[in-house]
């Protein structure tokens, strides 16, 4: 579902341009087809979201790779937005979860330019 998410955030498609695609093409819109956006995800897993994005990318400028987030600030980051000690590993973990779907979506799209070269 993580990367699903990705998936269509990198294509801008969401569920309100899907619904007008299926009516401009006369189709029924099939449930596996919907696009996934940040509001199926519980209000928790929201929040680790919107601290991830407030996370640097860093990139392997020369290829066009994505390394990952940078973590750099995180600390403060978690303290800003109150994250009890405790869930700071948990969102340390997600964050890493998020990476690895991030990584593979932007890993894929990559492959695909270059096959079409």
């Amino acid at each position: 579902m993580i990367e699903a998410y990705f998936q269509n955030s990198q294509v801008s498609m969401t569920r309100e341009v899907y619904f007008e695609m299926c009516a401009a093409l006369g189709s029924e819109p099939i449930d596996s087809e919907i696009p996934v956006e940040i509001s199926d995800f519980p209000v928790e897993i929201q929040e680790i979201f919107a601290i991830y994005y407030k996370l640097k990318d860093d990139w392997d400028t020369m290829n066009g790779v994505y390394l990952g987030k940078t973590y750099t600030g995180l600390t403060d980051i978690l303290n800003i937005y109150e994250i009890d000690k405790v869930d700071q590993k948990y969102f340390l973990e997600w964050f890493a979860v998020l990476d690895a779907a991030r990584s593979k979506v932007f890993s894929a799209m990559r492959e695909s330019r270059q096959s079409k070269k």
